[in-house]
């Protein structure tokens, strides 16, 4: 990593352990009886849990926060323990100062929350980029995760088709510059975001206020870093063994229409689930019907899942 690039994260990171107390003790602490912290020597995170039975993990996609998630749960903890973490550097997750958001070094800090929180063959429903270390924590930890939802998530291909429209500037992938400029501008940019990417036009406005408000009282969105040190074009996934179920919001606009089907090249046998009206939050836009796809899936025994 060039010093430019360290002077980057340090944008994001910098006053972590103070960012950390703050956290613990204001207004993200206390937005629900169920929010949790968990830190690693990297990360502080904070997340939600409900319910027993088999552990299925969802991460927020940002700018998403746990304040989103009420109707999820009511609607998966009635069958699952249901966990959901926000992301390094993302919503009220504070890294540490010298946390740096590469590939390798957030999936093994990521695993760690897992081990010690979800416990053992847990079921990954992860979104997005989130995805793609899903995979990486399957493949490489395979004892962790006993199947994978991915969700909105395509190969690492689609990925940087994904990266390349949503900063064709390329602004976000400039070290420092991106960090400052993602800084200022997040509240704003937030709901255009929102506009694009949510297929449920009802929801809308909800996902707005919600996430300004969490932007009133610290809430990170360490984009650009993410850009410019997670999302490496070189990363070269292994093949998960376990069962894949892919689900994919048609009326997701961040998305080229040619990424829907990349999910389907992840594994070997991947079952797919497209929402024409759904789009790339589909598990918050309608957890019914989310639910009704994971759950029948869960149900599967291992050896006929396809």
């Amino acid at each position: 990593m060039s010093w430019l690039q360290r002077m980057g994260t340090l944008v994001d990171t910098l006053g972590g352990p103070a960012r950390m107390r703050r956290f613990r003790t204001g207004w993200p602490a206390h937005t629900s009886t169920e929010i949790r912290f968990f830190a690693t020597d990297n990360v502080q995170y904070r997340y939600r849990e409900r319910g027993e039975g088999q552990t299925i993990v969802f991460t927020a996609d940002p700018p998403v926060t746990l304040e989103l998630y009420d109707t999820l749960l009511e609607v998966f903890a009635a069958h699952y323990r249901v966990v959901i973490v926000e992301l390094a550097g993302m919503g009220f997750s504070a890294p540490n100062t010298h946390f740096s958001f590469g590939w390798r070094e957030t999936n093994d800090d990521l695993t760690q929350f897992l081990r010690s929180v979800a416990g053992e063959q847990a079921i990954l429903a992860f979104s997005c980029v989130a995805g793609l270390a899903a995979v990486d924590i399957a493949t490489r930890y395979p004892e962790l995760v006993s199947r994978l939802v991915l969700m909105q998530t395509g190969d690492v291909e689609a990925f940087a088709r994904w990266k390349a429209g949503r900063d064709p500037k390329g602004i976000l992938a400039k070290p420092f510059l991106g960090q400052y400029l993602m800084k200022r501008m997040a509240p704003k940019r937030m709901p255009d975001w929102y506009r694009l990417s949510v297929g449920a036009a009802h929801a809308h406005d909800t996902f707005c206020h919600c996430t300004a408000e969490s932007f009133t009282h610290g809430a990170l969105w360490s984009l650009a870093s993410a850009y410019q040190r997670y999302m490496d074009p070189n990363v070269v996934l292994g093949r998960p063994t376990q069962p894949v179920l892919a689900l994919w919001g048609l009326a997701d606009g961040s998305h080229p229409p040619e990424n829907a089907q990349t999910p389907k090249r992840l594994a070997e046998n991947v079952e797919y689930h497209a929402f024409a009206t759904l789009g790339h939050f589909l598990e918050l836009e309608d957890p019914e019907a989310a639910f009704a796809a994971i759950h029948a899936f869960t149900q599967q025994s291992p050896l006929s899942a396809s």
